[in-house]
């Protein structure tokens, strides 16, 4: 893979005393890039992003990709509208906070509601579209769309909508793991999603849940998968998103996807 590879450290569990010794490490492991995370997200105003900034920069790290606020009123879909309107608010926060960090990407979930048609569905995430694409000019940051556990066609109608909308600001975020446990597998799913890929969270399993595990603990075709990243037209970087985040596991990620490797 010849894009840069960003590597996810699962900041809810860690706990905030230790937030710099984890960071303090990475460098010599060879990690130069981290994914900002939606914990650093304050809902009361206070900008842990700054503090963060301030770390990032005393240990040589950047931060520029980020996964937006997501769960349960959080993702683009929301048929109630109070909560539609507070989760654009909250994201349009969240996406003028993280311009310090210098992000280019900002993966969100569809949050896909099966209790609404598909009609109601795809006229909410244009909605949620409309409203933050704006944001995302303002702070040059490209907001990209994640299969997560939708059926095939909902992900045809996503790819539909984003060549429509053929923003420089909108793509797409490929999932290696859900797209190998939900709706058909990886081959299918990165063949309705190629041309407008911006970033991947890439993470392992057998096929049988959303395991979040490393290259190689799972049946992933990892070779493939290193020159599938290499085709995509629109690719920023990628993005490690296992459950591990430790060395072993970044250079697991570094060795499958040809990157160099410090001992």
């Amino acid at each position: 893979m010849k894009k840069e590879l960003i590597h996810f450290i699962r900041w809810e569990k860690v706990e905030e005393k230790d937030v710099e010794k984890v960071l303090a490490e990475l460098p010599g492991w060879g990690v130069e890039n981290i994914v900002a995370h939606p914990k650093w997200f304050r809902a009361d105003g206070e900008s842990y992003i700054k503090k963060i900034q301030r770390l990032l920069e005393k240990y040589r790290l950047r931060s520029t990709a980020c996964h937006a606020l997501w769960g349960v009123g959080s993702d683009c879909i929301n048929p109630d509208p109070d909560i539609q309107a507070d989760m654009i608010r909250r994201q349009s926060v969240f996406l003028r906070e993280l311009q310090i960090l210098n992000v280019k990407t900002f993966t969100i979930h569809l949050g896909y509601c099966k209790e609404i048609s598909a009609e109601k569905n795809l006229s909410l995430l244009e909605k949620t579209l409309d409203s933050l694409l704006p944001v995302c000019e303002e702070t040059s940051i490209t907001l990209a769309l994640e299969n997560a556990t939708e059926p095939l066609d909902v992900l045809q109608q996503m790819e539909e909508i984003i060549q429509k909308y053929h923003h420089p600001n909108l793509g797409s975020c490929f999932d290696s793991g859900h797209a190998n446990c939900y709706s058909g597998g990886v081959s299918k799913i990165i063949e309705i999603m190629k041309n407008n890929i911006v970033t991947c969270h890439l993470h392992d399993n057998y096929g049988k849940g959303d395991d979040h595990n490393p290259p190689g603990e799972g049946n992933i075709n990892w070779q493939e998968m290193d020159t599938i990243l290499d085709s995509l037209p629109r690719l920023y970087h990628a993005e490690t998103e296992s459950g591990i985040w430790d060395k072993r596991s970044w250079n697991t990620f570094c060795s499958v996807l040809g990157k160099n490797i410090i001992n």
